[in-house]
């Protein structure tokens, strides 16, 4: 199993733009073969900050992820438009 661990600062005013894009991107990605977990978080101390907890059954599960359509779509044509600043980490369980 491969854990992701991502937050996103979004850049002033596209807050909501941001959590929406958000939304849609976790429809598609958990309806993905192997998908196990998807969520996004918002911060309850500042709304411009964000979290997703992913996991995926393997490395081909990611690499389907990161190849879709929809993935190239939201996090290269709009995420650079609203996404200040990210931090991707990956762990594996233990």
């Amino acid at each position: 199993m491969i854990c992701l661990a991502v937050t996103f600062l979004a850049k002033p005013g596209t807050e909501d733009r941001a959590a929406d894009c958000f939304r849609r991107l976790t429809e598609h990605t958990r309806s993905e073969p192997g998908c196990i977990m998807y969520l996004f978080h918002r911060s309850t101390a500042d709304p411009r900050k964000f979290f997703v907890y992913e996991q995926y059954q393997d490395e081909a599960a990611l690499q389907a992820h990161t190849g879709a359509a929809y993935y190239a779509h939201y996090v290269r044509k709009e995420f650079p438009s609203m996404i200040e600043s990210s931090d991707f980490q990956q762990y594996e369980p233990i």
